[in-house]
């Protein structure tokens, strides 16, 4: 299918990673990560869009199960890479791959924007733009220092005065004692600010998605101890490939905040990445509550940079339920009032 002298192929797994080091990607187009989040019913696709016999783009993502009534989605959890940023070819790619989505009898295109590789906005008439943004921490050498707050520094020398350590382990039970320290957490930021969500944030995102992706190594989980004590006071689950890092969850007790090692296990991965030549560290976004603040400047206390990033959605794109589509945009209207 051509759209704009772009061609949508859908290929296997194998041959889609085959030269993908020569693009600009985010981790969650991998294929580790798209074959974690499936679920059953799920399809993972894998997609090269070419320009004559070039591939200019890819991405993959999946076609997911059928609702009720409304029938499948796609689903991609970032923008297709590219080589350079150009914001030109983003709209072709997009363009292409929205037609493409239509031709599979999908009802909506979806497009989000985790480690997203450039900050652009997409411009492509039928679909619809959303912001947010991350917190990203440069490693390479060129950047220079990487500036920690003082009150960072504190709680750092506070773990380490109380005998604070961290590691490493590919244990598949740590996965339950991160599921009991995300709770912990969510407790926590219930109390404090008086708002609830869900720590597995993003869709798909689960515990058995974090054995999926221990299992097929993009997965790294990290965890706190004091001198003394096994205990796990603080888990941190990442997610590492081609020298790129995404913080994806971490879990929390009382004992770490008193202690510092939340900072602490950062900093330490921080420096550890680095001196491993990474390229950044993806502390994640913001969660818009009433505890966002508090959260945007932890990130900003371990160096990192604020980027805006965008995804897109469309509309319905089937009949009869293109019908409804006057009433989504009355929502979107709605919203950007708020």
């Amino acid at each position: 299918m051509s759209s704009k002298s772009i061609t949508v192929f859908e290929v296997e797994s194998a041959e889609w990673k085959t030269g993908l080091d020569r693009f600009h990607y985010s981790l969650f187009i991998s294929p580790e990560w798209v074959q974690a989040v499936a679920e059953e019913g799920d399809r993972p696709i894998f997609i090269d869009l070419k320009e004559g016999d070039e591939i200019i783009a890819k991405i993959s993502g999946l076609i997911t199960k059928p609702k009720p009534l409304l029938g499948r989605d796609m689903l991609f959890y970032a923008y297709p890479a590219l080589q350079n940023e150009d914001g030109e070819l983003l709209n072709k790619s997009l363009w292409a791959l929205l037609d493409f989505v239509r031709s599979k009898g999908c009802m909506r295109l979806i497009v989000a924007s985790y480690d997203q590789q450039f900050s652009l906005e997409a411009n492509v008439k039928g679909l619809y733009s959303n912001s947010r943004c991350e917190y990203v921490v440069n490693l390479r050498p060129e950047h220079g220092d990487i500036k920690f707050s003082q009150n960072l520094k504190r709680n750092v020398k506070k773990a380490e005065k109380n005998g604070a350590i961290l590691e490493e382990s590919a244990d598949r039970l740590l996965a339950d004692r991160l599921h009991e320290l995300l709770n912990s957490t969510l407790e926590k930021r219930k109390s404090k600010y008086g708002t609830e969500y869900n720590p597995y944030y993003l869709p798909r995102l689960g515990k058995q998605t974090v054995l999926n992706l221990l299992e097929n190594k993009l997965g790294r989980l990290y965890f706190c101890t004091t001198t003394g004590d096994d205990s796990m006071h603080c888990v941190l689950f990442n997610i590492e490939r081609d020298g790129k890092v995404f913080n994806l969850l971490v879990g929390s007790d009382e004992v770490a905040y008193e202690l510092g090692m939340p900072a602490f296990a950062d900093c330490k991965l921080i420096e550890k990445y680095r001196n491993s030549g990474f390229k950044y560290y993806n502390l994640g976004g913001a969660t818009w509550d009433a505890g966002s603040g508090g959260l945007e400047r932890s990130k900003l206390s371990k160096g990192a940079d604020r980027i805006d990033v965008y995804g897109v959605t469309s509309n319905f794109l089937q009949y009869p339920f293109r019908l409804l589509n006057p009433l989504l945009n009355m929502v979107r209207v709605l919203r950007k009032k708020k």
